[in-house]
């Protein structure tokens, strides 16, 4: 990928989503690492660190309002760890002379922070840590990091604790390799050094994954099952990722301790009815309209009574709820506006196996259109294993699900094809580099990416 590629996609991170990538280097070479499972093939791009004149630059396009996003892997940027930037601090410093009152957030293994340097956080003010520790034991983490320091690394959480920098940790399961002794113990350990939520990252393996790394389907439910029966017996907010979603309804999933949302009472299991005069649809609906909203004031459903609470937040400013990520009924309506801008009567929504149920669930509910709309599942066949992510489909994907779709579909043949726009970058590439136009082209169809 050549050098005005690159920075397109940083510009392009940093205008959309507030992303601010500072280094590609990583000190750890975790078994999970999602770049030595890829094909020669993705079109991915690694960044030497970068100069503190390349990150002024970057800061020019982004926005004060929203939270700085530093070394989480979100765009085709390889993300590495931060804090192995030579001039981190200097950085971080930066940032805050730009952005006075804005939220950094900082996703790191850990292993590089020590006292001056958490101090250092701390001093600058609206620092907000994701931890990734993985393994709250040295064996563990040498075996799925292969961190040599692991000591040190452990004690991240209580220095993090020590000095009041909020964190939130994670964790990729992997109770196959360090077994679930370890993972529970890891999980309880961020617990209490003062997580404000842990997220509990499902394992995955591309084909191209070693043997040792591969595991039975079976192991997801036993890890859903494992979290809800930890959720009975500690109190931070335990975040499954990705998460199942048998229903829409709004329903709060876990709250952080001393939070407007904690100090209002709001209790795990509760259901929003409205936020203020809106009734919120979905769980993401009803999280965006509570964020964007000055003191706003929830009617919440318990049990079986309706309360009212006050919420004395600002707009834009973390409520402390917890919610698991199901859908946008704004997608809803982006699918009839691009239906209806087209004139289509027929149409297929493409998408991957994770999304298809939810997005059904949505169209049953929400969708109020004439056109005939079916939901045809991509498998992951490109990246296989156990990879099932919309983000991760590619236009060989598209191609062979829709081969077999219309030779099956007793000649009926969509209009419209609509495919999920994570799969594509800004200019609507997929990670192999081909354009969602060719899928127009090779079935002479109009393709839109939502």
């Amino acid at each position: 990928m050549n050098e005005n590629n690159v920075e397109s996609l940083i510009l392009h991170g940093a205008i959309s989503g507030n992303i601010l990538p500072l280094t590609s280097s990583c000190n750890m070479r975790c078994v999970f690492c999602s770049h030595s499972q890829n094909p020669s093939c993705v079109k991915v791009c690694r960044i030497a660190p970068r100069s503190r004149v390349e990150v002024e630059r970057t800061l020019s396009f982004m926005d004060r309002a929203y939270p700085v996003i530093i070394g989480e892997s979100v765009t085709r940027v390889i993300e590495g760890e931060p804090f192995t930037h030579p001039e981190i601090e200097e950085i971080l410093q930066l940032v805050r002379n730009r952005f006075k009152g804005t939220t950094i957030k900082i996703t790191t293994n850990g292993s590089l922070l020590d006292e001056r340097k958490v101090e250092g956080l701390r001093a600058l003010g609206r620092v907000v840590i994701n931890l990734s520790l993985n393994s709250a034991s040295e064996k563990g983490r040498a075996l799925l990091m292969g961190d040599v320091n692991a000591q040190n690394s452990i004690k991240c959480p209580l220095l993090l604790k020590k000095h009041g920098v909020p964190f939130h940790g994670s964790v990729v399961a992997m109770p196959h390799l360090v077994g679930w002794q370890d993972l529970c113990k890891t999980i309880k350990y961020l617990s209490e050094c003062g997580a404000q939520t842990i997220r509990i990252f499902l394992p995955g393996y591309s084909k191209l994954a070693p043997p040792a790394l591969r595991f039975e389907p079976s192991i997801l439910n036993k890890l859903h099952l494992f979290i809800a029966r930890l959720r009975e017996k500690i109190s931070t907010p335990l975040i499954c990722e990705p998460p199942v979603i048998q229903d829409l309804e709004p329903r709060i999933a876990g709250v952080i301790a001393d939070t407007p949302a904690g100090r209002a009472g709001i209790q795990t299991g509760d259901l929003i009815v409205a936020v203020n005069t809106v009734n919120p649809l979905t769980r993401v609906q009803a999280f965006r309209e509570v964020y964007r909203t000055a003191s706003p004031v929830l009617t919440i459903k318990r049990r079986d009574k309706q309360i009212k609470v006050w919420l004395n937040k600002k707009s834009l400013e973390s409520s402390g709820l917890v919610m698991d990520y199901d859908i946008d009924p704004a997608l809803i309506e982006d699918i009839n506006r691009v239906i209806r801008r087209r004139r289509a009567s027929e149409a297929l929504i493409m998408t991957s196996e994770f999304a298809g149920p939810v997005i059904n669930m949505a169209l049953r509910q929400f969708y109020r259109g004439t056109a005939k709309i079916q939901v045809l599942i991509a498998r992951n066949k490109f990246f296989g294993g156990s990879i099932k992510a919309a983000g991760l489909l590619t236009i060989e994907d598209f191609i062979i699900a829709l081969e077999g779709f219309l030779n099956d579909a007793s000649g009926w043949r969509p209009d419209l094809i609509m495919l999920p726009g994570l799969a594509f970058d800004h200019l609507g590439r997929d990670l192999t580099g081909c354009s969602y136009m060719d899928l127009a082209e090779k079935y002479n169809l109009v393709v839109e990416t939502l």
